[in-house]
């Protein structure tokens, strides 16, 4: 009879607590915060709702309205056009840039992102969508790396006999125009700043080679033959731009990580560090520990 007493009790206990599982605040706070030790493990088709439910919410955050949608619409029929309107495009960018960030900002993927604002591909476009985020004219900056540390670049111990500074050395034995061959050491510079550093030049350049990597990455053809040379951004092994010269193709490069929210690679992080605290002039950049040897050669600020 006691033991009968007791069961009853027990039942009644777990019939009042029973609908608590089924309260939709609770069923929100378990999607949020997850379980506590000890409680029961949702089934695969719970856990399926409750993902549903998380999607839904980070969607609702980023919503288009009425006036975005038609800043959309307007974007991509102006990229269609032959002649296009800069300074209306300047002034819609500026408009949607709060819209774009949360965009990105939510992992949206690439290609959804340059359907509703083509003009990133555009390097003009990229350049102005940095100096909107960090105040900082990239292009100019970047020039300024490329002039001042090129010959600390290439008469570096670490790329001495590279192929690249080889090809360059020969190329320049072929000409005398000094702004041939100041262009000439610029791109070898551009080329060569990943070896210096000891990181992977895979993910920053591609030279003649077909591109296998998603981060943003340059490929060049032809790096020293003027007449012919090429240079591209690529991101998620896609072309996302053609540029004119080496100066833009690294301004566009480190602006893409910027931009589209790309993570930087860690075997890349030495390379990148240094070109960031030139651009945003944080302090004296940081320059690889190398070989004895090198050391007579050595890294020097350059003369400003």
């Amino acid at each position: 009879m006691q033991f009968l007493w007791k069961r009853a009790l027990k039942d009644r206990f777990k019939y009042v607590r029973r609908p608590i599982e089924d309260d939709e605040q609770v069923m929100r706070n378990k999607c949020k915060f997850g379980h506590r030790r000890g409680q029961t493990k949702k089934s695969l088709a719970d856990i399926s709702f409750d993902e549903v439910k998380i999607v839904q919410i980070k969607e609702e955050t980023v919503c288009l309205d009425s006036e975005a949608d038609e800043h959309i619409s307007w974007f991509q029929q102006e990229y269609m056009k032959t002649e296009k309107d800069w300074k209306e495009i300047d002034k819609r960018m500026s408009q949607t840039l709060e819209i774009r960030r949360k965009l990105i900002g939510s992992r949206t993927p690439l290609k959804d992102i340059l359907k509703m604002f083509p003009f990133l591909k555009c390097p003009y476009q990229m350049f102005r969508e940095f100096q909107l985020l960090t105040r900082t004219d990239i292009y100019k900056k970047t020039k300024h790396i490329l002039e001042s540390y090129s010959e600390n670049i290439l008469t570096s111990f670490s790329v001495v006999d590279n192929p690249i500074n080889i090809a360059l050395q020969e190329k320049m034995k072929q000409h005398t125009d000094e702004d041939m061959l100041k262009h000439m050491k610029m791109t070898a510079t551009c080329l060569l700043l990943p070896d210096v550093f000891g990181d992977d030049p895979s993910l920053f350049v591609i030279v003649n080679k077909k591109v296998q990597v998603s981060t943003p990455v340059l490929e060049v053809k032809n790096p020293f033959n003027i007449g012919v040379c090429e240079f591209s951004l690529y991101l998620e092994k896609e072309k996302l731009t053609k540029v004119d010269d080496c100066v833009m193709a690294l301004a566009a490069l480190i602006a893409a990580y910027h931009v589209f929210g790309v993570e930087c690679p860690r075997r890349l992080s030495q390379t990148l560090n240094f070109l960031e605290t030139l651009i945003f002039d944080m302090h004296c950049p940081y320059f690889p520990s190398m070989k004895e040897k090198e050391k007579e050669v050595g890294f020097q600020p350059p003369v400003t």
